[in-house]
């Protein structure tokens, strides 16, 4: 199958159907400037029939109810489908986002199928019922509790699927994005309407296809393209009962605001500005290689987790900034399908300007630009930037604040640890961070003094198979591990008089037996 470049229809309720108007986005791209593909433009329709498709599936139809290994295999049977065609979407990825062929190859066309894969093996092992039983008399003084209000207790729990599912995908990670929002709640037995994003929803588009080739049934997942105004519809619609966003902190609170109005849950990745903590045992050789690759260089500095903050010892910062500046010079910038490239293109015109812009003010604020700082020679064509390292920087700078999103980082002195944990934690963000230490053990006891939702020594790891999400401003909710999966589904109790006994079908379909506190 030769993945398409142009879409006119939408795919919902199994098939792809016609868009309501004739608008399209047109797909532009990012390291040429010239026009690849389109996509339609949907409709407040257009999204009533979504939404409609996808409460159809849930509320009339066994697919919540159904066992957990039928959604298991269909997700394994789309994994197989990306799988066979990794180098097919590898090639549209690099065309559409504009990420470098290496990165295509080892993470954005992989990491889909990984999703879908991995999340069928946890929904296969995730209890999703279970027995408890107590007796609670002895904490309430010996007291034995009335008929409403028994202190002998014992209760079946059974965790549901939340119901039909907004997933709104950001661009920088969009297939592999897709997945791990989509995959687990598809196991846990919702339905899904995705909003992809607008500058690059050829891939996502195109996994539409697979998923009907592999026989999702109707409605269970619907795709569909949506600027700021229909999305808000989608968002805010009765239809809706969760939301889930990945994407910038000013539209996730107004995603926050809106579901907090309608008491609807959500979860919500909204970015960070991350700090790479150098101490003063740190083996420089080691430190400088990886600060370079786990900040500039994932998706050319477009990534949340980009450790863009070098916080390092004012003893050791000339030395620091000397060989940042060697290897920032060493980076490749140019054409994202040249297997040697490090450093692509900005995804859209208007954010280069946006980076560029967040350096031009930082220099007024006072900070130097160490290298790069401006748009590379000879790629005119294009949204380039080149990777820049500031220094000069202080802590409330916005430059120091505010996350670029690109591939820009600063060097921040410091004179005592606690100084350095204290500009790590001084900054709306909390979603990763990390520190560089001889001492791996004090590596570890620092990390529990720094408020983010991930942490890493000696290098910055996204463990697929641990939660992932943010505090303070970097959002609510997790993703990743069992504990993305918790999220899509609502916990209900059944009790019974603890008199009578649980029928024996109850207890043996239950996936674990748990007896609560003994005192």
């Amino acid at each position: 199958m030769a993945l398409k470049r142009s879409y006119g229809e939408f795919f919902i309720d199994g098939g792809w159907r016609p868009a309501s108007s004739s608008a399209t986005f047109p797909v532009i791209s990012p390291s040429t400037g010239a026009e690849i593909g389109r996509v339609p433009a949907a409709t407040a329709a257009d999204i009533d029939a979504a939404v409609a498709a996808a409460r159809r599936a849930f509320y009339e139809t066994d697919w919540p109810t159904r066992p957990v290994a039928e959604r298991a295999d269909l997700c394994e049977a789309l994994a197989a489908k990306l799988q066979q065609h990794r180098d097919e979407f590898a090639e549209l990825l690099v065309d559409e986002l504009g990420c470098p062929r290496t990165q295509a190859d080892i993470y954005q066309a992989v990491a889909p199928t990984l999703h879908w894969n991995y999340n069928a093996v946890i929904g296969r092992q995730y209890p999703f019922t279970e027995v408890r039983t107590a007796d609670l008399g002895p904490l309430a003084g010996g007291a034995a509790g009335g008929m409403v209000m028994p202190f002998q207790t014992q209760s079946l729990t059974v965790k549901e699927p939340a119901g039909v599912l907004a997933a709104l995908v950001a661009y920088n990670f969009s297939l592999a994005g897709t997945a791990q929002k989509v995959a687990p709640a598809i196991v846990a037995g919702c339905t899904v309407v995705i909003k992809v994003p607008e500058p690059n929803p050829l891939a996502v588009f195109a996994m539409g296809e697979l998923i009907q080739e592999v026989g999702f049934p109707p409605g269970v997942i619907n795709i569909v393209a949506a600027g700021p105004e229909v999305s808000h519809h989608l968002v805010t619609h009765e239809g809706v009962d969760m939301v889930s966003f990945t994407g910038s902190r000013a539209v996730g609170e107004q995603i926050g605001a809106a579901c907090g109005a309608l008491v609807r849950p959500a979860v919500l990745e909204l970015g960070g500005k991350a700090s790479a903590i150098v101490l003063d045992d740190a083996d420089l050789d080691d430190v400088i290689p990886t600060l370079v690759a786990v900040s500039v260089v994932p998706s050319s500095g477009q990534s949340c987790t980009s450790q863009s903050r070098f916080l390092v010892p004012r003893a050791r910062h000339d030395e620091i900034v000397d060989r940042l500046v060697r290897a920032f010079g060493d980076l490749k910038v140019g054409d994202p399908h040249d297997p040697d490239t490090q450093i692509g293109p900005m995804i859209t015109r208007a954010h280069q300007q946006r980076v560029l812009g967040f350096i031009e003010r930082a220099v007024r604020d006072g900070a130097t630009i160490a290298f790069g700082g401006g748009v590379p020679d000879g790629l005119d064509r294009g949204w380039y930037v080149q990777p820049t390292l500031m220094t000069g920087v202080t802590p409330e700078m916005e430059i120091a604040q505010e996350e670029v999103f690109g591939p820009v980082a600063v060097v921040i002195p410091y004179d005592t640890e606690d100084q350095a944990i204290e500009i790590a934690n001084n900054t709306p963000y909390g979603l990763s961070g990390s520190v560089f230490t001889a001492d791996v053990a004090h590596g570890f006891r620092l990390a529990r003094r720094i408020h983010t939702g991930t942490f890493a020594v000696n290098s910055y790891t996204a463990d697929f198979n641990a939660p992932f999400g943010g505090v303070k401003r970097s959002g609510i909710g997790r993703e990743h591990g069992p504990a993305g999966l918790a999220e899509y589904l609502r916990p209900k109790t059944i009790a019974i008089d603890p008199s009578l006994e649980l029928p024996r079908e109850v207890v043996e379909s239950a996936d674990v037996v748990t007896h609560g506190v003994r005192p």
